[in-house]
């Protein structure tokens, strides 16, 4: 369980090179493939634009690397920015990393550790 458990597992990808077919850029209004709790299971997502949360879990998917963020970090508009990292895989406390999430790249935001 990451910092507690109590998450909603709301996307996936499987293991690979490739990234996540999702182009909603995080708004929750993708849905597609089959939820599975099986590492290897194809990609899926499931809507959760009306669920309310605040933070975001983001981990590979043998949680060796995982971050946690508030919604409020990662929507709006930016690039290169520094957002806030409430704790890590890295770092147990607060702290700032570059992001991008551009509305012109169906793809982003891009979030990193």
């Amino acid at each position: 369980k990451l910092d507690g458990g109590g998450w909603k597992w709301v996307r996936h990808v499987p293991p690979g090179d490739t990234w996540h077919p999702a182009r909603d850029q995080l708004q929750g209004t993708a849905k597609y493939g089959t939820p599975s709790k099986l590492p290897s299971a194809a990609a899926w997502s499931v809507k959760f634009d009306k669920t309310k949360y605040n933070q975001f879990l983001f981990a590979t998917g043998d949680c060796q690397r995982w971050l946690i963020t508030r919604k409020w970090s990662v929507m709006g508009s930016y690039a290169n920015s520094h957002r806030w990292i409430e704790k890590s895989s890295q770092k147990n406390s607060r702290y700032a990393a570059r992001w991008y999430h551009r509305w012109n790249i169906p793809h982003e935001p891009w979030i990193s550790i």
